[in-house]
Order: C-alpha cells, then structure tokens, then sequence
C-alpha cells in the first residue's frame, strides 16, 4: 500500500491569511505546492495572462522572425510539419492560423504514427521539396531529428524548429554538450542559454510564442490572439505539463476563454461530448475532450483532428466532433483489452522487475502509452509498453518520479533504432532481438530503493469532514486549475467509523459510505476505486465479514482516511461531495 505522509510546513498561516485574504487552509496548500514567496502567491491567486505574450530570452526567437520575415515578402512556399498527438495537432493550428493571419503562404503535413513515426523524418522532407517547399517549420518535434534536418540542409531547404523536448547531451572533451540538429534556427526553452525563465512548456505554447511574437500579441487585443490562447493551454494540460507557474496562468486563462473563443471546431468538440452545460475544468480537457483529439491520430490519421481545428463550416464539424468521440470509444475499449493483458503479465513474469518492460505483440502501438501509463500506476513502477512494428519494436513509458527516463534510453542507446522523449515520459523503437538485452539493461542499471518504489501519498491538511462545506470550497477553487505538480488538494481524517455501504454505478463499481466521525456526525464518502480491495482490507482487518456487516448497515470498521471534497450539481442542486481516495 502506498504511504501516507502529512506534509508539515510552518508559517503564520492566520497572518497570512488576513494578508492574502483567503481561508488559512489555502495558504497551507500553497505553500506545500512550493508557493511561498510574495509574488508566487500573487502569480498563483491573480496570475496576469499577459505573461504568455512574452517572447524575449529565447534563442534564435528574432532569427526565425526575420526569416518568416523574408518568406513573407518573397512569397516563398512554407510547410509545416507537427505530430499526431494533441501537442503537435494544436501546435499545428497556431501555427497555421498565425502565419496564415500575417500572410505567410503556408500548409502543413502530419507524420502518420504507423507509417512515418514521430516528428519529421527524411521521407517528409523529401516529399516536401518534391512540393516546391522552401521552408519547414517543426512544431512539438525536430530537436531529436538529425538525419532528417541534414537531408533538409544538403537540399538547400530552410528549417526552424520550434520544440519543447529534451535536448540529448553527449560527452564533448570531458563535458556535457547539447547535441542539436542542423537548422536555421532553434526555439526551445530547454537550450543552454536560454535566458526565458520559464522552461517547462508544451510544444503547442512554443509555437504561440513564436507567433505572439510574430503578429506582436503583446501590443494588441484579438479573437485570434484569445483562439490561440485557448488551443495552448489546451495542448499543455493534454501534455500533462506542469501546472505551474506560466502554464497555470495559461491554463486558467484558456479555461475561462474556452467555450467563447472563435474556434468552430473546438466549440463542437464541447457540445458533441456534453460539455456546453457543464463547467470544464483541467480534468474535462484531460479526461474527455483532450483524449477525443488524440484518437484519430492513435488509431487512424490526426489530420481529421487538425481539420476540425481549422474549419469554420458548422456542419462539418458537427460531424467530425461525432467522429473524434466514436473513435475515442474504440480507443478506449482497446485500451481496457490492453490493460488487462499487460497486468497478468506482469503479475506472472515480471512482478520483481524494478523496470518493467512489457512486449503486446498485437497491441496497436498508438495505445502502448496509456496502457503504460495505467501499469505503472497499478504496480507504481517505470513501465514500457511495446509493440511489433513494421521495422523491429516500438513502444512508449511512463514513469515515476524518482526515474528519469530519457536517462535511461541514453543508456541504452545502442541497443535502440529510435527514441526521444521527457523523464517520465519517452518512445523508443529497437529491433525486436535487443528486447531482451533493453529489459536486462534497464533493470541492472536502475539504481531504484524500495523507497523510490513505494507511492507517497502526501495529505495536505488533518481536515475534519464538517470544515469542507460550500463556502471552503467555492475558496478552494482558487487554487484550480489541478494537474501535474499542482495536484487536487488531498485532506486527511481519522478514526472514521464505517457504518454502512451502498453498491451502485452502471457496472456497480461505485459504493456510497454512509460514515461517523469521532463527533458523532454521520458524513457520506463515495468510494470509486477497488472495491474487492477495500473489502479484503477491512476484512483482514477486523476479521472475516467484517466488510458484509457495512454492507449491511450496521458496520463498525474503524478506518482513518484520505479525500478530496468537491461539489457536485445535479438537477440544479448543489451539494458538498466527498471522495475516499484511500484507507488505512
């Protein structure tokens, strides 16, 4: 089970409190976020949006500007090249609608996950100068892509790449050196000298830089300027970026824009899956909408994805929001196949595996990510899911944080044909004789305790059921919007008596515990997790049928608890909602 750990970090929180004008809970919150100095507190709670149009400190910001320049007044033909997840396909947009709005002739080209693989590659480029294409820009791509950018270069092409990954270092004359491709000019905020102070952005923000700084946002107001907001903070939470700093200020702004902003496509995408009623949250995007864009991309082509962003025709993308949200119910049927799969192998031939690396034959590679994802939280491992290719193995990982990931491809990089990739997220490709030898090497080479193996649940506060009702929580939501590395706060109370449980839900996996507190009062947890799990804990516990006695309705299970309080309106109505996330 994973352990429990009360985050304690002191500071007059009622000074604080009066100071900042906000619940003391809040500012507990906070500052167990990292958010403790004057300005991080005012960036967090009234973050300035104008933020996102700057564009000064990157490298090679005013050397692509002036190119775009040239290409512009010379008419040249200019290609964009993104990817097919939601990243590139955002990216992609800005890209096009920016260049387009300051009359750059433009069109684009999305690689196709099976038949091209990530980014661009040297069939593009070829295809590309075949097209009378003089320039390419790269978007959530193209830092890795060496051969290709050398093909591009010795065809006399011009290429700006515009890209959020990690840049790979090799060992120069006794120090670390970034390896870059071969380009006209290079944004990313990860390079060395860099003097942008905000790093962690998606590909799809990178490219609205480069247009923000194209058409000079941060001088004007626009439907454009608000559309392409939106389309990035988009793309940063369906990255799982960082929800920190700039990108949550983004973030916020896009969620407040998004049902308003001028994108047809988006705005049928949010009726099509039921959200024009509904408030959308981070959650939404990532959960719902978001996976909606990625489909096509994982299980066909992105470049219906692409079109539903760019047409303006409202049937068109009636019909196409409907399409996205069918594909996205195959995808996740498939998945649910692929998960199940992928468990029993683990369970019966890598259980003590520090780095799991699991091989799905027949596993449609667009899905290895998410299944790897759903592995990894299930056994709270570094996990690689892989697939046979046209060309050896490929596959995706995700994973934990004490792991770097991309670290360890480098390792291994000459057991690999491709890879690229974040810490806790990477692809890689190999010939299928070197599976063996990659899972041998990853595994001696992971210098992981059981420590960094065992999940830490951080709690935020000891809070008694009573303090979450309406008015904490309407305070609460200052601190939206939840995502990575600014979780959905996390509250503890103890000796919860466990009196009675309700089993519900389509496929009753839902149970609704009626529970008391050492006061006396009776609070209802809803519980939307394992629930044979929680039954064979309460059941070890306390003996055989003590789980049945709940069930029953006169439990005496005594249990401390983690939740999460939200509200929930259903019918008009709005309640205080709490949620069990896990027990002990």
């Amino acid at each position: 089970m994973a352990q429990w750990k009360l985050i304690r970090n002191g500071a007059d929180y009622d000074a604080l409190s009066r100071q900042y004008g906000v619940d003391p809970v809040l500012l507990r919150i906070m500052r167990n976020r990292g958010v403790t100095e004057d300005a991080q507190i005012e960036e967090y709670l009234h973050g300035d949006a104008s933020v996102c149009d700057i564009t000064e400190g990157f490298l090679d910001m005013e050397k692509a500007v002036a190119w775009l320049n040239t290409v512009k007044a010379e008419g040249r033909k200019l290609r964009i090249i993104g990817d097919y997840d939601i990243d590139g396909v955002c990216s992609t947009a800005i890209l096009y609608k920016g260049f387009s709005a300051y009359g750059i002739q433009a069109d684009y080209a999305i690689p196709h996950r099976v038949l091209d693989g990530y980014g661009i590659n040297v069939n593009l480029v070829e295809k590309a100068y075949e097209d009378g294409v003089d320039t390419v820009v790269t978007c959530d791509n193209g830092i890795s892509a060496y051969e290709a950018l050398e093909r591009a270069a010795e065809l006399g092409m011009t290429v700006i790449v515009t890209d959020h990954h990690d840049i790979r270092r090799e060992n120069v004359g006794g120090s670390e050196t970034e390896m870059l491709p071969t380009a006209h000019a290079l944004i990313n905020p990860k390079r060395e000298g860099n003097s942008y102070p905000f790093r962690e952005m998606c590909g799809a923000y990178v490219a609205y830089k480069l247009v923000a700084r194209l058409l000079r946002f941060a001088e004007e107001d626009s439907e454009l300027k608000e559309e392409l907001r939106v389309l990035a903070a988009f793309a940063t939470i369906g990255d799982v970026m960082p929800l920190v700093g700039e990108n949550r200020t983004l973030v916020k702004y896009g969620l407040r824009h998004i049902k308003n902003c001028a994108n047809v496509g988006l705005q049928a995408l949010i009726d099509a899956t039921g959200f024009r009623e509904k408030d959308i949250k981070a959650h939404s995007i990532g959960f719902v909408l978001g996976p909606c864009i990625n489909a096509k991309g994982r299980l066909e082509s992105a470049e219906q994805s692409l079109e539903l962003l760019l047409c303006n025709d409202e049937a068109t993308v009636r019909e196409m929001a409907g399409e996205l949200v069918q594909t996205n119910e195959v995808r996740k049927s498939l998945t649910e196949a692929g998960v199940k799969r992928a468990i029993e192998l683990v369970r019966s031939q890598y259980a003590d595996d520090k780095i799991i690396v699991v091989h799905l034959e027949d596993c449609h590679e667009s899905i290895a990510g998410i299944i790897a994802g759903k592995v990894r939280e299930a056994f709270y491992r570094p996990t690689w899911v892989l697939t046979d290719g046209q060309e050896g193995i490929k596959g995706s990982g995700r994973s934990i944080d004490a792991y770097d990931m991309h670290k360890g491809l480098c390792e291994c990089a000459d057991l690999l044909t491709n890879y690229g990739g974040h810490k806790l997220a990477a692809g890689v490709s190999l010939p299928k004789d070197n599976l063996d030898a990659f899972r041998k090497r990853l595994n001696e080479l992971a210098d992981l305790t059981e420590e960094d193996l065992t999940e830490v649940v951080r709690i935020d506060v000891d809070l008694p059921f009573g303090y979450a009702n309406e008015d904490f929580l309407d305070e609460l939501s200052m601190l939206e919007p939840f995502g990575k590395d600014n979780e959905k706060p996390v509250f503890a109370q103890r000796n919860v008596t466990f009196v009675r449980g309700k089993i519900f839900g389509a496929r009753s996996n839902v149970v609704a515990f009626t529970v008391e507190d050492t006061n006396g009062r009776k609070h209802v947890l809803k519980f939307f997790g394992d629930i044979p799990e929680f039954n064979r804990y309460v059941d070890g516990k306390y003996g055989e049928g003590s789980a049945e006695k709940i069930y029953a309705g006169n439990g005496d299970a005594v249990l401390s608890v983690i939740y999460s309080p939200e509200l929930n309106t259903y019918n008009g109505q709005t309640e205080v909602q709490l949620i069990l996330r896990d027990f002990s």
